[in-house]
């Protein structure tokens, strides 16, 4: 059994929030190569580079930071290498499916955060 010993707990999603997908190759956009574990080839995404900042002050604020995906843990466990997050990064894993608890995520979860690639961040 792994007990994780911290309140403050930061899970962090992968695809849309770290990276996501470039429609738009016209458009500026910082590029990562990910390894896809696969096919093992490199698939070229976008860097959310607010989120990647965010996740580092998260870290630095003495969260406990948890990179998860849908997509499984060989995918986070990938892209957090590509983006050198290693040294912030405590636990990466597969996104669950479902939860199973008596308090709809609602009640007990309210604050999403997310800021988007083309948004201002502070400088």
């Amino acid at each position: 059994m792994i007990v994780t010993k911290y309140e403050n707990v930061r899970p962090i999603d992968v695809d849309g929030c770290l990276i996501y997908c470039v429609k738009d190759k016209t458009k500026p956009y910082v590029p990562v190569d990910v390894i896809d574990p696969v096919t093992k080839r490199y698939i070229r995404q976008g860097v959310n580079t607010n989120m990647v900042r965010l996740l580092r002050e998260e870290h630095h604020r003495g969260g406990y930071i948890i990179v998860w995906s849908r997509s499984g843990w060989e995918w986070a466990r990938n892209v957090v290498q590509a983006l050198g997050l290693e040294k912030y990064v405590h636990e990466v894993k597969s996104k669950p499916i479902a939860y199973f608890d008596d308090t709809p995520v609602k009640k007990w979860m309210t604050d999403r955060v997310y800021i988007g690639p083309d948004e201002m961040y502070k400088r």
